[in-house]
């Protein structure tokens, strides 16, 4: 199977709400495995870079969106260690974050002994 994320503005014009609705149906129809984030009063264009032409940039649901599909990544592919990444493709700071123990499976970053997040393994 396959996950399916979609991180959307909530005021974004050119997604109507019913066609939302269309396409939650459809996926479960086809028994798709999928995930809809709608991001509070967030524009069409929300993670185009400032300068970038018809930009809406939001920052908020820029980190929030990537910080989604990283944990997607971590979901569908658990046996690859993820690295921190400091900024994203429209150059959105990211934070560090720790894993809870118990959580995740990641490797350790051999260039510095911690977890494949860039922060210590739970213990």
């Amino acid at each position: 199977g396959c996950i399916v994320v979609v991180e959307n503005g909530s005021i974004d014009e050119h997604v109507p709400p019913d066609s939302i609705i269309e396409w939650m149906v459809e996926m479960d129809q086809h028994e798709i495995d999928w995930r809809f984030t709608n991001h509070a009063r967030t524009p069409h264009g929300w993670a185009l870079g400032p300068g970038v032409t018809a930009s809406s940039y939001q920052e908020v649901a820029d980190r929030r969106s990537t910080q989604s599909m990283l944990a997607t990544f971590s979901e569908a592919w658990p046996e690859v260690s993820q690295y921190h990444v400091e900024l994203n493709a429209c150059g959105t700071a990211m934070p560090r974050f720790n894993r809870r123990k118990g959580e995740g499976k990641g490797g350790k970053d051999k260039s510095t002994g911690k977890g494949g997040n860039g922060s210590d393994e739970a213990k």
